[in-house]
């Protein structure tokens, strides 16, 4: 958001792959269990929220899809109340007070976010759907991720508060493909209207999803 634009469900399973590998002229099949597979390998489309969201269930649980959904809800309704209950408290006060250094609050925040994409598009508009195209889980592969987790474990220490990734479970950098509506137009699936790219961190803290935004 700063710096950058940045479920009836349907859902299916995805039976185990074959893989036929070749060798001498023979060939032999080999089961990869779906655990195995990477990100997007199963996807579901879940509607039930308002705003689609689609993404790998394998990776996105129902908690951490509830704050996809309230932060995208959020920003089509300029909610600050509930923008602020889905970020990371401990980098949302760096990030309001040494990043904007105390010049925005979140409903400022909202409203140019709104403003933005509303005048890029040209119309009032609403999500119609949220897509998670990736998923980055671990340490070395994304310098982002490593960075950003090296950040709260200094800002904790700073503030004498506890280690974060000590009390983290799950820590992940989201690619995001956001399709838009105009306001009120019953859509919940993919549209002309299209932002792409938008990288979110989420972070499972102390059982507590929470995400931060790039």
């Amino acid at each position: 958001m700063k710096r950058k634009l940045y479920a009836a469900a349907a859902a299916f399973m995805l039976l185990p792959a074959v893989l036929t590998l070749g060798g001498c002229g023979e060939t032999s099949e080999e089961t990869v269990e779906e655990e195995q597979l990477p990100y997007g390998a199963t996807v579901t489309l879940d509607s039930s929220r308002g705003i689609t969201v689609s993404c790998d269930t394998r990776f996105i649980e129902p908690a951490l899809a509830d704050k996809l959904y309230t932060y995208y809800h959020s920003i089509e309704t300029k909610n600050a109340e509930e923008f602020a209950s889905v970020i990371f408290p401990l980098y949302h006060d760096y990030d309001m007070n040494e990043i904007y250094a105390g010049e925005l609050d979140d409903q400022k925040l909202l409203d140019s976010t709104y403003s933005a994409i509303h005048d890029y598009f040209g119309f009032d508009f609403e999500y119609s759907m949220v897509e998670v195209t990736n998923a980055v889980t671990q340490d070395g592969e994304s310098s982002d991720r490593d960075q950003l987790r090296q950040l709260l474990d200094d800002l904790a220490a700073d503030k004498d508060e506890p280690n974060v990734s000590a009390h983290t479970t799950y820590f992940y950098e989201l690619n995001m493909t956001r399709y838009l509506k105009e306001k009120g137009a019953d859509d919940h699936a993919e549209t002309d209207y299209v932002l792409r790219d938008e990288k979110l961190f989420a972070l499972k803290y102390d059982d507590q999803w929470y995400l931060i935004y790039s």
